[in-house]
């Protein structure tokens, strides 16, 4: 493939000295704190990865070598180096949060979900051996990404596979410990390991030896008890366990350290794969980053500072947090799972309160489904607690595992709906569509405190199967009018002959905007049974509308189709729902303006529909 880069500024960096570098990295700093000042992000991630990719530019050609980065939260300093203003991240029209092909040639795939990196480099890697392409392909992966299965899956696939020549794997490690090691020898080892008089000496050792057939053995045999000797005092990594070639720790944050973990990788590379392992530090350049040993800065706010980060108690997921301190509390057989969401979850009392019960699983979200269908065989309730996008990667064990085996599992969907400046990799559209087909599940979302009290008593008498309780970003409806609820809810029932049919809180501000022409109902299940909607009398009314503005075309809004059809209905069916494509990051009233899903602009479709 032809790769039209061509980013002057990139070679001068190349001639920088040691000092203009830790200048250039303090200029980058600065541009980050500022552009997550101004727009949110993802902070101390970006900042501790500064020196780490200003060396990868430094030591390769990135017209040709290919930089890849799992997640993306890491990639602020890259989007800068190649060329990118990143003073309209995350703002509509701007610069995406992530590695976005669209945006820029230097973004070699488009990037949002951990534990993918290392898979597609392979892929890349593998097609630059069918094309001769001696080019470099450089996987930049964090320490809990590399927890995911699939980045396990890829080290298995690589340590088989020494024809993929020139695949580096860089681990930025910032904070996980890979191995332990035994007693203060093991350091000095490793010093000498990655020192430059080390490596230079046992490259020229080797080249030299290697000219006579006598000197080449001896050389062998002297690596073997190099190699024995390092057993002794060196614990193996899990990667070197795997069979996979691995060099380090280097000091990230170091220039030269870094220089020789690169020269190394590049040499090592040109023999099969190579796992470089780097340490830096969360938050660096930034002392209140730097001290945080909960995540408040690993996500920031626009404007953030030590206020900004207590938690909006008004929001759907500290409410959730609230009401589900009771049932926790009362019921001994309540679990609750989480894939890496504690904080974003709004967790962390639950966490702390009940320590026995509650499991934060890493970033391995089929892991927490299963696990959570073992505990639920066991006559235990687990809560699943994942965000809309990640629920995706579950659909097999979501099927096999809780539906077909007949289990009772409760999944806290957070992240339900457009999610804003995250954009396509985040935005929680596409699971109400992608559940519908499983047999014995049911899907809810509440708009206001009252409908979740509802649904949760719902969930907590429901029999078996997966039971989704769906949560947008943001505030409820604060007013609790209603003191009935039902699956679906008529706000307004004259027996009019138009009805419309409204889901969460953009659906009940649309509903309060329509006159007494129409009969207005909220739907908190999202996908009722034949039942349900018979009870409805749906064929009494001339005109019906779904407002869905939380998902694609291909949940509730097919799914009343479907029923509509099967049932002879003889009116005018129109819903108002995502299409099944990816929508842009921005901020959510735009992305609603831009898909023409705004309230105001439904309201003006229905009233002046004929």
């Amino acid at each position: 493939m032809t790769k039209s880069r061509n980013n002057a500024s990139l070679s001068s960096i190349k001639a920088l000295d040691k000092d203009a570098l830790r200048v250039l990295a303090s200029d980058i700093r600065a541009d980050i704190l500022s552009a997550c000042l101004s727009n949110g992000g993802h902070l101390s991630s970006n900042l501790g990865a500064v020196e780490l990719t200003i060396s990868l530019v430094k030591n390769f050609d990135l017209k040709e070598d290919d930089i890849l980065f799992d997640v993306g939260h890491q990639a602020y300093s890259y989007k800068i180096l190649t060329g990118r203003n990143i003073r309209d991240i995350r703002i509509t029209n701007g610069i995406s949060p992530f590695n976005l092909r669209e945006e820029s040639p230097y973004d070699v795939y488009s990037n949002g979900h951990a534990g993918d990196c290392i898979s597609t480099a392979i892929g890349i890697t593998k097609a630059k051996v069918l094309n001769s392409d001696e080019s470099f392909t450089i996987a930049v992966v964090g320490d809990a990404s590399i927890e995911n299965g699939l980045s396990f899956e890829a080290l298995d696939y690589l340590a088989a596979h020494k024809e993929l020549k020139r695949l580096i794997v860089l681990l930025n490690d910032n904070g996980m410990a890979i191995s332990k090691n035994r007693g203060p020898i093991s350091k000095r080892f490793t010093h000498l390991r990655n020192s430059r008089f080390y490596f230079r000496t046992s490259s020229k050792l080797g080249k030299a030896m290697a000219k006579h057939k006598l000197t080449w053995k001896m050389f062998l045999k002297l690596r073997e008890m190099k190699d024995r000797l390092k057993g002794m005092v060196i614990s193996p990594t899990i990667f070197e366990s795997m069979g996979i070639k691995y060099i380090g720790p280097f000091d990230g944050h170091d220039f030269p350290s870094l220089d020789l973990a690169l020269e190394k990788a590049k040499l090592l590379s040109q023999k099969g794969p190579v796992l470089v392992h780097v340490l830096t530090k969360k938050g660096y350049g930034y002392p209140e980053a730097m001290k945080d040993s909960s995540g408040s800065f690993h996500g920031v706010s626009k404007n953030f500072d030590q206020a900004d980060m207590i938690k909006d108690q008004d929001s759907f997921s500290s409410i959730k947090q609230s009401l589900l301190y009771g049932p926790m509390e009362r019921d001994k057989k309540h679990i609750l799972i989480t894939p890496a969401m504690e904080k974003g979850s709004s967790l962390e009392k639950l966490f702390s309160d009940f320590p026995d019960r509650c499991i934060d699983t890493g970033i391995a979200e089929e892991h927490a489904v299963v696990l959570a269908s073992g505990l639920a065989l066991q006559g235990y309730h687990p809560i699943v607690d994942i965000y809309s996008t990640f629920l995706q990667r579950c659909y097999d064990e979501i099927m096999e595992n809780v539906s077909r085996n007949k289990v009772k599992v409760t999944f806290l969907i957070e992240r339900a709906g457009l999610v804003g400046e995250d954009g396509s990799s985040h935005h929680g559209i596409y699971d109400v569509g992608m559940v519908k087909n499983i047999p014995y599940r049911k899907v809810y979302m509440p708009y206001n405190k009252s409908s979740i009290c509802y649904i949760q008593k719902k969930a907590q008498s429901d029999n078996y199967g997966p039971f989704f309780i769906r949560f947008p970003k943001g505030k409820p409806i604060m007013e609790d009018k209603e003191e009935h609820f039902d699956d679906i809810l008529f706000l307004r029932r004259t027996k009019q002959k138009k009805l419309v049919l409204a889901i969460s809180v953009y659906g009940y501000k649309l509903l309060n905007k329509l006159n007494e022409e129409f009969d207005t109902a909220m739907m908190l299940n999202l996908l009722p049974d034949d039942q349900i909607l018979k009870d409805l009398h749906l064929e009494e009314y001339d005109e019906i509308y779904l407002y869905d503005p939380y998902s694609t075309k291909d949940g509730s809004a097919t799914f009343l189709g479907d029923y509509l059809l099967r049932n002879h209905y003889q009116g005018k069916y129109r819903y108002f729902a995502f299409k099944n494509e990816f929508v842009p990051f921005g901020q959510n009233e735009d992305l609603l303006k831009i898909c023409k899903m705004d309230v105001e602009e439904v309201y003006q479709q229905i009233v002046k529909s004929k």
